[in-house]
């Protein structure tokens, strides 16, 4: 496995999955870090000489930035660990590795994967990225939508195969939100909203500051809590200032399923995403969840059938359809059975280990 680093987010997670999962007397997973071990790398179970950490300078060759002696440092650790499978996780893994397997014998075979970055990508991102998608023997994308993606808009050179994100369902079944509810102080009767992200551009957390300022001037017995940290927290809390503690930020939070557990509905208000986390988390509970119709969203939750979806940036329809959970919430579909069951089929770990393992028998016939 091959990734710039371990900070908190929804790719470095799926790494330590994989990591953490793959059947040992099939797979032997090694790691290389290229940009410093990041804030999760802690959680990786392997031993230090399956992992290379680096903290690589970038030098400018033709349309990319590289750092010769991280590129020797990864020809080396390919060669002496004897690696077959090389897997990148998004763009500069994926040169740096695939540059490094260049010229080598016998090579390992190139496996890339795309979470979500193409999405954010500039016109001369995109051009840049069709010449180094040619470093990749195959290519995984983690939803249908980022398939279409690549296929229309890169147009890469070779199939794409689709492997959802899995989770570890066994954290998010007996979840206690209690204690989350009252550090929030809510009471007996509220209604609380929330969800559990970066605070980022790419979250869409400003259209829902701007759906909570509808909803709490219609509905004052719902509340909203957003866990989680980012280089838009300032932003965003001077945004909702004039809110109160009507819609609170916790920052970064160890306890995710007790966070999630708290919460009556689970929103997601991003402007592009790959297939997050947050969602398969969600469904495993069994939450209501809402979501907008961005990347691989809508083959997470289903609107009408385990949860509801409104298009982006689109503060309006976010409000009405917190509104309508807030205010009929007994009528609505229990979706608790009916989210765990399609959580189990679709997005568990074992879903997304036994994918991957069958990809790498096929690259190593």
């Amino acid at each position: 496995m091959v990734v710039n680093n371990l900070d908190v987010g929804g790719l470095e997670k799926v790494v330590i999955s994989l990591l953490k999962n793959f059947d040992r007397d099939r797979v032997e997973p090694f790691l290389i870090c290229l940009n410093g071990p990041g804030k999760l790398f802690s959680e990786v179970s392997l031993p230090p000489e399956n992992c290379l950490v680096l903290e690589k300078r970038q030098l400018k060759l033709g349309p990319v930035s590289v750092d010769f002696e991280a590129l020797r440092d990864i020809r080396r650790f390919l060669a002496d660990k004897r690696i077959d499978i090389v897997h990148a996780h998004n763009a500069a893994p994926l040169i740096y590795a695939g540059l490094a397997l260049r010229g080598t014998f016998p090579r390992a075979s190139m496996l890339y994967s795309e979470h979500n970055q193409i999405y954010s990508a500039s016109e001369s991102a995109r051009k840049k990225f069709k010449l180094y998608i040619r470093l990749a023997d195959r290519i995984v994308a983690v939803s249908h939508d980022l398939e279409r993606t690549l296929n229309r808009d890169v147009r890469v050179p070779r199939p794409v195969q689709v492997i959802h994100n899995g989770i570890d369902g066994e954290r998010f079944r007996t979840v206690d939100g209690s204690g989350v509810r009252a550090e929030l102080n809510v009471q007996d009767g509220e209604f609380l909203v929330g969800t559990g992200v970066v605070l980022s551009k790419q979250k869409g957390i400003t259209y829902l500051i701007e759906a909570a300022r509808e909803v709490l001037a219609k509905a004052p017995h719902v509340r909203f809590a957003i866990a989680g940290d980012g280089p838009l927290r300032a932003e965003l809390e001077a945004q909702a200032k004039d809110l109160g503690d009507r819609f609170r930020f916790m920052g970064y939070r160890g306890d995710m399923p007790q966070v999630i557990s708290a919460l009556d509905l689970y929103v997601l208000p991003s402007l592009w995403e790959g297939l997050p986390l947050a969602l398969c988390e969600a469904l495993a509970m069994g939450k209501r969840v809402l979501c907008t119709s961005v990347g691989g969203n809508p083959e997470v939750i289903l609107d009408g059938e385990s949860g509801f979806v409104v298009p982006p940036k689109d503060p309006a329809a976010l409000a009405e359809r917190i509104l309508r959970a807030a205010n009929e919430r007994e009528s609505l579909p229990d979706f608790a059975a009916r989210n765990r069951s399609r959580f189990e089929r679709c997005f568990s770990v074992r879903a997304m280990i036994d994918a991957h393992q069958a990809l790498f028998d096929d690259m190593l016939r």
